[in-house]
Formats: C-alpha cells, sequence, structure tokens
C-alpha cells in the first residue's frame, strides 16, 4: 500500500473534543484512539482548529460526520478526618462534528461546524439536605457546579509550496456559553460561626457571548522522499465577552437576597494561545506520532470576576449590602500536555488498530482548583479501530483520563459581600477524578468509486 493511501486511512482516526480548562485542543473525534495526537495526522474537519496545513495531504472531496460522548467525574474529599468523598453528578455531554473538505484548483479548502469545547461539572447540591449534614458539604464554597461550551463555524484553506512544504490558515466564530453555581458565606463572624449554613447564600449565573472569533496559522513538512512527516501550528482567540442574569437565594432567617433591579452578570475570558508541533512516521503497516501542545495563558487569568448588578443582600434587622462582583472559578495558567500513537494495519486495506498515551500537568493552578472548572490534567490511554469500504471510512476510538490527585492550599474565599470580619480561605482538601470518551467518525470520499 503506497503512502497516499496509508496516510489517507491514518487521518480518521478519532480527537478530543472537550475543553482543557477552557483551551481548545480538538475538534473532532478522530484522536480520541489516539489520545489526542493530531497535530500531523488530522487531515480533517479537527485540521481546521488544530493545523490546517494538514488538508493539503489529500485533494479529493470529502464529507464527515462525528460524534463523541464525554463523561467528566470530579472527586473531591475534605482533609476533615471524618468527611466522605464528593463525586461527580453531572451527565455526560455530547460533541458532534460535520465537516466538508475539498480542492478548488491547487487550494484545499475546508468547512466545519462543531462543538469545540465542552465541560460540565457539578457535585451534590446541599440546598434539601438537614443542617447537621452541611459538613458534608464543605466544597460548596469552591463551587457546586459550572459549565462551558464551546461552539465554533471554521473555515480554512491550505495550499503546498513546491513538493516538500503546506502552509494552512482557518478562521473560526465561536460562541461561548458558561454556566456558574456558587454559593457564599454573608454572614458576621463574631455573632455566628465563620461558615455557618444559615448565612449561605446561593448564586447561580448563566452567561453567553455574542460571537468570539479565531485564527490558527500551521504548516506541513512532508519530503517524498522520506518517512517522516513534520508539523506545527499557532492557534489563537479572541476574548469572549460574556453577559448574562443572575438569580440570588438566601434565607428568611438570617441573610436574605432580594432585587433591586433586573439582575445580570458579566464578564471576560481571555483564552489562552496555543502552540503545537509534532512528527510522524509513516511506515507500511505501521505508523508513529508524537507531539506537544503548549497552551499560553494570558496575563491575569488565574482570577477572573464576574461583574454583577442588581442583587441587594439583606441582614436582619436592617444590615444591607450590594453584590457587585463574584470571582469566577475559571482559572487557567501555562500548562503543556505530551502525546504519542502508533497505528498498525492489522488487515491490508481494511482494518487498522490505533492506541495513544499523553500526560498533561495541571491547566489550572492548584490554589485555584474548584469542584466547577479545575483542571486536574493526567494520563491518558487511547485505543481505537478504523475499516474502510469502498469510498467510506469509519473510525472508532476510546479513551479514559486518569487525572492527578492533588491537594493544596487554597486561595479560594468565601467571597463575603458584608465589610465586615467573616471572611476566609475555603476548606482544603483533595481533588481527582477521570475523564472517558468514546466517538465515531464517517468520512465518504465522493470522488472515490464505491
Amino acid at each position: 500500500m503506497n503512502r497516499r493511501v496509508i496516510c489517507a486511512l491514518v487521518a480518521l482516526a478519532p480527537a478530543r473534543g472537550y475543553a482543557d480548562g477552557i483551551a481548545i485542543i480538538g475538534g473532532s473525534p478522530r484522536a480520541i484512539g489516539r489520545a489526542g495526537t493530531a497535530t500531523v495526522g488530522d487531515d480533517g474537519g479537527g485540521a481546521l482548529l488544530i493545523n490546517p496545513a494538514a488538508m493539503a495531504r489529500r485533494d479529493t472531496l470529502r464529507v464527515q460526520l462525528g460524534l463523541s460522548v464525554n463523561e467528566d467525574e470530579i472527586n473531591w474529599r475534605s482533609d476533615a478526618s471524618d468527611a466522605h468523598t464528593s463525586s461527580g453528578q453531572a451527565g455526560s455531554e455530547l460533541v458532534p462534528l460535520g465537516a466538508v473538505i475539498g480542492a478548488i484548483g491547487d487550494w484545499i479548502l475546508g468547512a466545519g461546524a462543531m462543538r469545540s469545547g465542552v465541560s460540565e461539572r457539578q457535585l451534590e447540591r446541599p440546598g434539601d439536605v438537614r443542617v447537621p449534614l452541611y459538613d458534608n458539604f464543605d466544597f460548596r464554597y469552591a463551587g457546586i457546579a459550572g459549565s462551558y461550551r464551546r461552539d465554533t463555524l471554521a473555515i480554512g484553506a491550505a495550499r503546498r509550496i513546491g513538493d516538500t512544504l503546506a502552509l494552512g490558515l482557518s478562521f473560526g466564530v465561536s460562541q461561548v456559553r458558561v454556566a456558574e453555581h456558587r454559593r457564599i458565606w454573608a454572614g458576621f463572624g463574631g455573632v455566628e460561626k465563620i461558615g455557618s449554613p444559615a448565612s449561605d447564600v446561593d448564586v447561580e449565573i448563566s452567561a453567553r457571548d455574542r460571537f468570539t472569533p479565531s485564527a490558527v496559522v500551521g504548516l506541513m513538512y512532508a519530503p517524498e522522499d522520506t518517512s517522516i512527516e513534520l508539523g506545527a501550528s499557532v492557534a489563537w482567540s479572541g476574548t469572549a465577552q460574556l453577559t448574562g442574569s443572575t438569580t440570588a437565594t438566601g434565607s428568611a432567617l438570617a441573610t436574605m437576597a432580594r432585587y433591586a433591579s433586573t439582575p445580570t452578570a458579566a464578564m471576560e475570558v481571555r483564552q489562552p494561545v496555543a502552540v503545537r508541533a509534532g512528527g510522524r512516521y509513516v511506515g507500511d503497516r505501521v505508523v508513529g506520532e508524537l507531539g506537544g501542545d503548549v497552551w499560553i495563558a494570558p496575563a491575569n487569568s488565574e482570577s477572573i470576576q464576574w461583574d454583577i448588578a442588581g442583587v441587594e443582600l439583606l441582614r436582619p434587622p436592617n444590615r444591607t449590602a450590594d453584590l457587585t462582583s463574584l470571582p469566577s472559578r475559571i482559572s487557567q495558567h501555562t500548562h503543556v500536555a505530551l502525546r504519542t500513537s502508533v497505528d498498525v494495519e492489522l488487515i491490508p486495506g481494511f482494518l487498522w488498530a490505533t492506541a495513544g498515551y499523553a500526560y498533561a500537568n495541571l491547566g489550572t493552578p492548584a490554589s485555584h482548583l474548584s469542584p466547577s472548572f479545575g483542571d486536574l490534567g493526567g494520563q491518558t490511554l487511547g485505543l481505537g479501530l478504523e475499516t474502510t469500504s469502498g469510498s467510506v471510512t469509519v473510525t472508532l476510538g476510546w479513551s479514559r483520563t486518569w487525572a492527578i490527585s492533588t491537594r493544596a492550599p487554597a486561595d479560594l474565599r468565601y467571597d463575603n459581600p458584608f465589610p465586615v470580619a467573616g471572611d476566609g480561605p475555603v476548606p482544603s482538601g483533595t481533588y481527582d477524578g477521570s475523564l472517558d470518551q468514546i466517538g465515531i467518525l464517517i468520512e465518504a470520499d465522493l470522488a472515490s468509486s464505491p
């Protein structure tokens, strides 16, 4: 089997479609079975977000449809000796993709719609339990639930320069949606115990932006007389300007929440710059790839704030405070990932097996970890199968990420809005978790005969 056919097969294996923290790390389900390794090998819809130059590998008209299912679980255990482990309660997330890629003259053009980032976390909601059980919910001030979703439309172009080099450029526009459920303590130290649940106030925020632009520039170097291919890319995304609504619920016996006007919330989320590089060996029946990703977080992205208007807190008999801001639990810092994969041809011209391994460090500073958005990094194992019949290729992939168990003193606070003593750090504990993904990708090569 010649190299062109091998490349066509390998490029169809499944990619992560979830958010690493809030950084995009994949746009198609093609690299799930290869632990996210995609910088050089993905020449399909995922290339629009990872490395558009890879589209120049093939000049046939093709259509892709893909879907992955993500199950993201986080666990938290208080440092208290008798504490129980709180586990994730959120459901599965769906990550769809559709893309069309073809040639016009010497240009390879692509367009796609995909869910380019998704994360949803939720621990037990303490609202309906009896007060004596609140010691089991020490995490509530760190964050109860959070979700992040990024839906993207992208177009791109790639072109070969000579026989060895290809350049690519893509542009995207995304809509970002964020929901966050926080609980703050709004009481008075000295009058009552700090953290007493009677003075808790639930704050729930739901917001979205209009449209956020993004761009990726990439290159591929693939000499015809060698078995080595090299690729690199840089991805940029604009700042998401989020606006939405807020609800606050307190207690009639202690701290009440009331609305002076329609309650609103706004926040700016700056995205990291992603730099990727990789190399691939293409043999007759074995293909191997090695790659690395660096997400360069913008300044001051460890702590960002919701700006809130229209919410007033009342502490009987007559003390009031406006809730004007609230720290979000979204927190980022610069981090890296290393990935490797191998593809083996089991049945010539029909069936390939894929496997991959990746390691990523913490995407969230340890002191800013939360149940809502904490990115723990971890080790990923991926396995997959790919079969081709006529002009249709179907790829299946599975992966599991085992998160890094992390404990660190928290910089997070109770966020008491009353200007009196009664604030302090949230209780400390240990985080761990896992991420399971299953994906399928179907590609039809419309230029090939059945």
